[in-house]
């Protein structure tokens, strides 16, 4: 269901925000076959900031139901492959703890880390040759991480991507405020104190913080 979630809030991130010019782009893609394939990593992040790596108001994180953040972390990957007579769309979910060696030196470790290893390492060289703007060392810093785990995930599959999106916290309690929710169904009831998910068997549709509970659920009683 968190899957389902995230692909369809990936492509409304990138048809609203295409469509009201807030859009953050970048130039991380790795495309090297041609095969016609439109390959595409889809990327949920646990970060606390916003798009210019500025922390999010107190008032908001409630709203998020966010607790403090440890680390940048991807923790949903989703490679989309669209085939070149655009006649389906298969998802691939790649676990966020599978073990994996980085390229460019970073040795083993588990890809969901990808991102933040090569962010930190980024942000420190740039701040040793002088970069002190905050915007900027967010924006270059962040382009070395989505770098980073692009090549880690071609490395791992041996699929070039041709584009990437990238969705937040905040992000993703928008859209799936923007689309009206997304309808799930529960087979059984859920009451789970450590991601907050507290909902009834049957239909229902989640938006907002209830949708970021429901895709953090681990425990069920």
């Amino acid at each position: 269901m968190s899957v389902t979630v995230l692909v369809v809030s990936g492509y409304a991130w990138l048809i609203l925000d295409h469509l009201d010019g807030r859009r953050n782009t970048s130039d991380v893609t790795s495309k090297t076959d041609a095969d016609g394939s439109m390959d595409i990593l889809l990327v949920g992040k646990d970060s606390r900031t916003d798009a210019n790596g500025d922390p999010l108001p107190d008032d908001l994180l409630r709203r998020l139901r966010a607790g403090d953040n440890e680390a940048e972390l991807t923790d949903t990957l989703i490679l989309l492959r669209i085939p070149r007579d655009r006649s389906r769309a298969v998802a691939y979910s790649i676990p966020r703890d599978t073990y994996v060696s980085m390229p460019d030196g970073y040795g083993k470790h588990k890809i969901n880390s990808a991102f933040g290893r090569a962010k930190a390492q980024a942000a420190d060289e740039l701040r040793s040759e002088g970069v002190s703007d905050s915007a900027e060392l967010e924006r270059r810093s962040a382009e070395a991480g989505r770098e980073l785990l692009v090549d880690t995930v071609t490395d791992l599959t041996g699929v070039g991507i041709d584009d990437y999106a990238e969705v937040n916290l905040l992000g993703f309690y928008r859209l799936t405020k923007a689309v009206g929710g997304v309808e799930v169904c529960l087979k059984n009831a859920v009451d789970d104190p450590y991601s907050g998910a507290d909902f009834p068997a049957g239909r229902q549709t989640v938006s907002g913080g209830d949708a970021l509970d429901f895709v953090r659920q681990r425990r069920r009683t």
